[in-house]
């Protein structure tokens, strides 16, 4: 009950007529009223600081609901109601926003910046953040700071800063108190980690957006070209720029997954450092990739590959965790899919021709690209050991020795001198070489279909590499 409320209730004076006016507004208790009237004492003060505390609060607290609200605001309204130097700073003690009386953003955070270098704040970070909770630290002469660390799940990613002079406060009664301050930075830490994880959940929600319609140029789930089109647009895809798709999947089962922490995630990463322009999504069991061809779409995933492999193997220079797959070049976004197809057909026969860990283009497949239609593998090894017969089967060292000197033969278009080059051996050690390799294959090297068989077999044993 108001003071006001209480006297307009008080008995009428006995001298007063019951029908004559009174000189005395209504509600309102006459000058000569005892100051020591019970009713007239006010009922207000004990609750003064409390409203004006809350009433912060609720400022701040609806600040989450704006679209527009950020960090900035919150120091905004901190520096206005109470008066301070107010700071949202990173964990190096970077200023992301600041707000001080009768300053501007920028001058607030230069302010932020110059305190860092001789305050005590800056050392109380990974204390604020250890503990959990706001921290008063003294300052230079008469200067109180409070770091107040922002909680987001089990991570710090910033603090609310707050700094006044005790000598020159000039806030509100409604705010007065040593605490108030304490109290206000804690709950604006509240309020900017609400803000950030709304963030994270709108950035979460668009990438998931943005990786769907990836997935449905990859898979060719757009109703028409028209679609594709838009799709391709809405993801900033240049129509006129080619692309191939690039493909990187690890050869460990156990590394699949597509958190942030795994090989895949990682990959997404090192593939849009070394095309930022790529489209990416991370898939089941790969990272995909639509890259410009400008950007060489197969030294980008090399480099992801060495990337990956540093921690991760002995030897990253001799050895990758990932097997890197290229398809073929598109310029429309409906083609898209085409080259995600090569890709994948690719990296399948990366695999079957013992190149893992490696970059293979689709281009770069010749006559795999007809083996790979082969729905049974085993049927082509099996036409391989019928045509190259002991040569496909006995490993020991002449025979393998004679299986690459053949391999020679045809990669250096059937001439010995060359192939002894290469090999640094006589020619007529080769043309020894190629008499073996005949009897033990029973082939006819001068034959123009047992030539034909027998690079086709040593295709399908990856034995014709150059």
């Amino acid at each position: 009950m108001t003071t006001g409320e209480a006297r307009a209730i008080a008995p009428a004076r006995p001298d007063a007529a019951p029908d004559t006016p009174s000189s005395t507004p209504p509600n309102t208790a006459p000058d000569t009223a005892p100051d020591t009237a019970p009713n007239t004492a006010p009922t207000t003060a004990p609750d003064t600081a409390p409203r004006g505390l809350v009433g912060l609060y609720r400022r701040l607290s609806g600040l989450v609901a704006g679209p527009a609200a950020d960090a900035q605001a919150v120091t905004t309204v901190m520096a206005g109601e109470l008066g301070v130097l107010a700071a949202v700073v990173g964990p190096a003690g970077e200023v992301l926003a600041a707000a001080a009386p009768g300053t501007g953003p920028a001058e607030a955070s230069a302010l932020v910046r110059a305190e860092a270098r001789t305050a005590v704040w800056p050392r109380t970070l990974d204390v604020a953040a250890g503990v959990g909770r706001a921290l008063r630290v003294p300052g230079p002469g008469h200067l109180v700071q409070v770091v107040a660390p922002v909680l987001l799940g089990r991570e710090v990613p910033a603090f609310v800063l707050a700094e006044e002079d005790t000598t020159a406060r000039d806030r509100p009664d409604a705010l007065a108190g040593d605490d108030a301050l304490l109290l206000v930075a804690e709950h604006a830490a509240t309020v900017v980690g609400v803000l950030a994880g709304r963030d994270r959940v709108l950035a979460t929600a668009a990438g998931q957006v943005r990786g769907d319609l990836v997935s449905g140029l990859l898979l060719d789930r757009a109703r028409d070209a028209d679609q594709a089109a838009q799709w391709a647009e809405h993801l900033g895809y240049d129509h006129g720029v080619a692309h191939r798709v690039v493909v990187v999947s690890p050869d460990d089962d156990a590394a699949h997954g597509a958190g942030p922490a795994s090989l895949l995630g990682d990959a997404e990463e090192h593939l849009l450092a070394a095309a930022p322009t790529a489209l990416t999504v991370v898939r089941d069991t790969e990272t995909v990739a639509v890259v410009p061809e400008a950007a060489d779409p197969g030294a980008v995933g090399a480099a992801c590959a060495r990337r990956l492999a540093r921690g991760r193997v002995p030897d990253p220079d001799a050895h990758w965790p990932v097997t890197v797959a290229v398809g073929g070049t598109v310029r429309e976004p409906g083609e898209i899919a085409t080259s995600y197809d090569q890709a994948r057909r690719t990296l399948v026969a990366a695999r079957r021709l013992g190149r893992s860990g490696r970059v293979l283009r689709f281009d770069d497949l010749g006559v795999h690209r007809l083996l790979l239609q082969i729905p049974d593998p085993e049927a082509a090894r099996a036409f391989a050991h019928e045509v190259l017969g002991r040569l496909a089967t006995d490993r020991s060292e002449r025979t393998v020795e004679l299986l690459r000197t053949l391999a020679r033969y045809f990669l250096e278009d059937g001439s010995p001198q060359r192939v002894a080059k290469a090999l640094n051996v006589h020619p007529n050690t080769v043309g020894y070489r190629l008499r073996r390799a005949e009897e033990q294959s029973g082939l006819d090297l001068d034959a123009y279909r047992d030539r034909l068989a027998a690079q086709v077999a040593l295709e399908i044993l990856g034995e014709m590499e150059a």
